[in-house]
C-alpha cells in the first residue's frame, strides 16, 4: 500500500489538524480518514480549501468529539446524512459516516442511508479521482487507499466512475453535471462510456433543483476552460435541459 504523507509536506496547517484529528480517533478507537476531493487535490498539487473526514461509524458524535477536543463550541449537524460541519477557520472541517445510499427515483436525495465500510462508502461516490481515502490515525497515517485505480484516472485525465455510469448518474443527475465542470476545470476527458450514458439519461437532469443546477453551471463558468464544459452539456443534450436558450443558440451565425 501506498503511503502519500510527504504530499501534505507543503500544507502544514492541514497536515497538522489531520494529526491531531488522527490521535483523537485512535484515543477514542475510531477509523477515520481524509477523503474525496482533499486526497485528489494533494496529487495535484492544489490548495487545500477544507478538510472532508470519513468515519466508520456514527458521524456527528465523531465530530462532536473533535469539536470539543478543539475547543470548538458549535458544530453544524445534518442528522438525515450523520454528517456534521465544524466551522474551523481558516480551514473547515466535514465529518461524515461512511454510508450507503438509496434513491426514489423522482429525486436526487437519498430516501436511506445505511452504515457501511470504507469501499462501502468510496464505491457510492461520484468519480474513481474522488474515491479515494487516507488514512489519518499515527500508525497508519498516510496510507492511501484506491480500490477504483483513481490515481491511475488521475494521471491519464480520465473522467470514470466506479459503478455503473447508468446507475451512478440515474442516482444523482446532477453528477452528470459535475463531470463537464471536472473536465473544464481539471482538463480532464470524460470516457466514452459515462458519455454515451449522460447522453442516455440527460433529461433525468429535470428532476434537480434549479438552484443547484445553476450553482453548477456558475462552477463550470468559473473554470479556465468554460467552453469545455459547455460543449459537453450541449453534445450530451443536458444543455436543452439545463439551459434551453443557450441550447437554440449553439450553431447560430454569429
Amino acid at each position: 500500500m501506498a503511503n502519500i504523507q510527504d504530499l501534505l509536506d507543503n500544507h502544514q496547517l492541514p497536515k497538522s489538524i489531520l494529526q491531531e484529528i488522527g490521535k483523537i480517533a485512535e484515543k477514542n478507537s475510531k477509523e477515520v480518514y481524509v477523503v474525496g476531493g482533499v486526497v485528489r487535490d494533494l496529487f495535484l498539487g492544489r490548495e487545500l480549501k477544507e478538510i472532508d473526514l470519513m468515519v466508520i461509524g456514527d458521524g456527528i458524535e465523531f465530530a462532536k468529539t473533535i469539536a470539543k477536543s478543539m475547543g470548538v463550541k458549535k458544530i453544524v449537524p445534518f442528522p438525515k446524512f450523520s454528517t456534521a460541519h465544524i466551522p474551523t477557520k481558516p480551514i473547515p472541517i466535514e465529518v461524515a459516516a461512511a454510508r450507503q445510499e438509496t434513491y426514489n427515483e423522482d429525486s436526487r436525495k437519498p430516501n436511506e442511508i445505511t452504515y457501511t465500510d470504507l469501499h462501502g462508502d468510496l464505491i457510492r461516490r461520484d468519480f474513481t479521482i474522488n474515491a479515494m481515502a487516507m488514512s489519518i490515525t499515527p500508525n497508519d497515517f498516510g496510507d492511501l487507499h484506491d480500490p477504483y485505480n483513481g490515481i491511475k484516472d488521475l494521471k491519464e485525465k480520465h473522467i470514470v466512475t466506479p459503478l455503473d455510469p447508468d446507475q451512478t448518474f440515474s442516482e444523482d443527475p446532477l453528477r452528470m453535471m459535475r463531470a463537464a465542470y471536472f473536465a473544464s476545470g481539471l482538463d480532464l476527458k470524460i470516457n466514452d462510456e459515462c458519455l454515451s450514458s449522460m447522453k442516455r439519461q440527460s433529461n433525468r437532469i429535470s428532476i434537480v433543483s434549479k438552484e443547484r443546477i445553476t450553482t453548477e453551471f456558475c462552477k463550470i463558468l468559473s473554470t479556465k476552460k468554460p467552453s469545455i464544459g459547455l460543449t459537453i452539456l450541449q453534445e450530451t443534450g443536458l444543455m436543452e435541459f439545463v439551459f434551453p436558450e443557450i441550447h437554440v443558440m449553439y450553431g447560430m451565425d454569429q
